[in-house]
């Protein structure tokens, strides 16, 4: 038996090396290099893969324990058993949880089809079938293979960090069998940055199906893992970005273009104006900001000074008049930043960078030849530049960036909690918190996307503590640091909070500020004023207009595609839910300037609604199954008529059209 074993163990790994040479090349490359490590000494092997009776083992060399420390088939066996078909055990829940019993026209595309799944789905019902499944943990991979005999799912994501022992896998697990029925997505020795392309894959990958994602947790498996999947759950588009919002603010330009404000150009040099001149300093409201807030006051004609508008209630109190404010909240709430001001004549020569999605309740307030929009999404402008970033903060660094800034200061950017109070922002902030840090050293099994603690690379320290919408924004300074700036641009992170890539860590007091020479801030104005309004666009142009015309026509294409899609007879479920899947594709799928914010928009509705509705036919002993498809159809084809009515009539009302 043991030679037998061997025989077929070697074979098992040649078939397995030459799947991974052809389809996973980013595993085979580590095996490579592993292998290399071996050779030239940098590297001593920790295991042995050994045969005890009829199955395999793995013998910690340095310690002589076991791995499994009985059969490896009887702990598959126990694996397989401890999977059910139960939606409340192993998994991690994908979707947006609604609050049904409030009646909004927020949730008017959306309540309607979850109540007709509430009425008619057993809370306690099992799912009939488990498509996609995840393994934190290969160990030899017998369970992997134990398990998929239970489920048989589509899309199987294994992880393990340990690439020694994954290399053992290989002689014990026929992976390129199983992948001949399911699709295999392999996360090996990954670094933290390679283990999120591979989540957002899984995720991706015929996400109807994520609802429910089950999942297994070998035990000698650490949770980092565990835990930043569950991370990258929660900070998934739809979950965060709510269709209707996008669908809302994706429309407000189309105004501000009709009333002609300046669209500022992104594209074109600045390189004749103080902004790569002179050093700016760019302030937002994190704790760094009420820290330093002296500083600041004493030194703030030494820079030109560019702040977020959360910023400015606190630069109010203390006499600090910002050159540049930039503002890119459009829900309502956000007009506090201006409201709590005492007087808006502090801001009487400040100039305005707005995303073109704001509210008219802040426009309004302020001198429009201040104001200089740009678009973030949406491209109804042509030729100027359209920028894209989580959150204000990184959004004003990729402005920055893009207006040829070349000696910046990051102040206030803190992007993590006050390491003693656990607060959000500096205490002027309209909406700071604080937050439990102890929480970060646990995973808990519910994570909230504006609440969890979580920890990562400090600016000063070697950790810092800070949250899930936080690190959306780190990776995406980390992004346009790494992809955007240029070498010639120097920035200094003077933020006791997150580090970010290809920036100088730089303490206040060791700033040179005496060699600094006095910026003139009545010239300043005039000159950015000027500069600004030379390189903007304040008129639709014919371009412009007949890309409009686009997509209006555009959207009353995909009308009638909706339309028919209501007029459909459908026999059996299987063949309503693969009519919803072509669906999709027709609505989702063009790139071209006239569908592309509306396949967006459409896409986040997708990703919302769909798994309710794959996850609900696929509930076990459903009564009638197929008697639900009329009800089920009827109410999406109607949730997206009024999507594709609400922007449609949108462009209609424009006086242009």
């Amino acid at each position: 038996m043991p030679n037998n074993l061997n025989e077929i163990a070697v074979t098992t790994f040649h078939e397995n090396i030459q799947y991974l040479a052809k389809n996973h090349r980013d595993v085979y490359d580590k095996l490579l290099a592993f292998d290399t490590a071996i050779e030239n000494n940098q590297y001593q092997n920790r295991y042995e893969l050994i045969i005890r009776d009829d199955y395999f083992d793995v013998l910690e060399l340095s310690s002589g324990d076991y791995l499994y420390n009985s059969s490896s088939k009887d702990y598959a066996s126990l694996a397989s058993k401890s999977i059910n078909f139960k939606r409340d055990s192993n998994l991690f829940e994908s979707f947006k949880k609604i609050p049904l019993e409030i009646e909004s026209e927020h949730f008017v595309d959306i309540a309607p089809i979850l109540r007709y799944i509430k009425k008619n789905l057993n809370p306690a019902s099992e799912m009939h079938s488990i498509k996609k499944f995840i393994f934190f943990g290969a160990g030899l991979g017998t369970h992997i293979t134990e398990i998929d005999k239970k489920i048989g799912a589509n899309i199987y994501l294994i992880i393990e960090d340990d690439i020694e022992l994954f290399k053992l896998s290989l002689f014990v697990t026929k992976y390129y069998e199983l992948s001949l029925k399911s699709e295999l997505i392999f996360s090996v020795f990954n670094s933290n940055e390679e283990f999120v392309l591979k989540a957002n894959q899984f995720l991706n990958n015929k996400f109807y199906y994520n609802h429910y994602l089950k999942y297994f947790h070998m035990l000698n498996h650490n949770e980092e893992k565990l835990k930043e999947f569950h991370l990258r759950v929660i900070s998934q588009s739809h979950n965060i970005f709510f269709y209707k919002d996008i669908l809302t603010q994706y429309l407000v330009p189309i105004g501000y273009i009709q009333k002609n404000f300046h669209f500022l150009n992104m594209l074109v040099s600045y390189a004749d104006t103080s902004l790569e001149k002179k050093p700016v300093l760019m302030l937002a409201a994190g704790p760094s900001l009420q820290a330093n807030i002296e500083w600041i006051k004493e030194n703030q004609e030494k820079f030109i000074i560019v702040a977020l508008s959360s910023t400015l209630n606190i630069l109010e109190k203390e006499s600090i008049k910002p050159d540049i404010v930039t503002h890119m909240d459009a829900f309502e709430s956000s007009t506090a930043h201006f409201d709590r001001l005492k007087s808006l004549d502090f801001l009487d020569d400040t100039l305005f960078l707005f995303s073109a999605r704001i509210q008219n309740s802040v426009v309004k307030k302020l001198n429009k030849e201040h104001i200089f929009f740009y678009e973030n999404g949406t491209s109804y402008k042509q030729n100027i530049g359209n920028l894209s970033a989580p959150c204000v903060g990184s959004t004003t660094y990729l402005i920055l960036l893009a207006l040829g800034v070349q000696e910046l200061y990051l102040l206030g950017l803190d992007l993590a909690l006050d390491p003693k109070s656990g607060s959000t922002h500096s205490s002027g902030h309209h909406f700071s918190e604080n937050l439990d840090l102890e929480s970060a050293q646990t995973h808990e099994d519910v994570m909230e996307f504006g609440k969890t603690v979580l920890k990562t690379a400090g600016n000063f320290q070697k950790e810092v503590f800070t949250k899930p919408e936080y690190l959306l924004s780190i990776d995406s300074i980390k992004a346009s640091s790494m992809g955007f700036k240029k070498d010639t641009q120097i920035v200094y992170n003077l933020n006791d909070g997150a580090f970010f890539n290809n920036t100088i860590p730089k303490k206040i007091e060791s700033i040179a500020i005496d060699s600094f020479e006095k910026v003139d801030k009545t010239d300043l104005s005039k000159e950015l004023q000027s500069a600004f309004v030379s390189r903007s666009s304040s008129s639709m142009s014919d371009e412009e207009l007949a890309l409009l015309k686009g997509k209006l026509a555009y959207a009353l294409g995909l009308k009638e595609i909706v339309i028919a899609q209501r007029s459909y007879y459908f026999g059996t479920h299987g063949e309503f839910l693969g009519s919803l899947l072509m669906l999709l594709s027709r609505l989702t799928t063009d790139a071209s300037v006239n569908g592309y914010d509306l396949s967006f928009i459409l896409q986040e509705y997708f990703k919302l609604i769909y798994t309710f509705i794959f996850d609900f036919f696929n509930t076990k002993d459903l009564t009638n199954i197929d008697e639900h498809i009329p009800a089920v159809n009827r109410l999406l084809c109607e949730a997206l008529m009024r999507i594709l009515d609400e922007y449609i009539q949108k462009l209609q009302e424009s006086s242009t059209l």
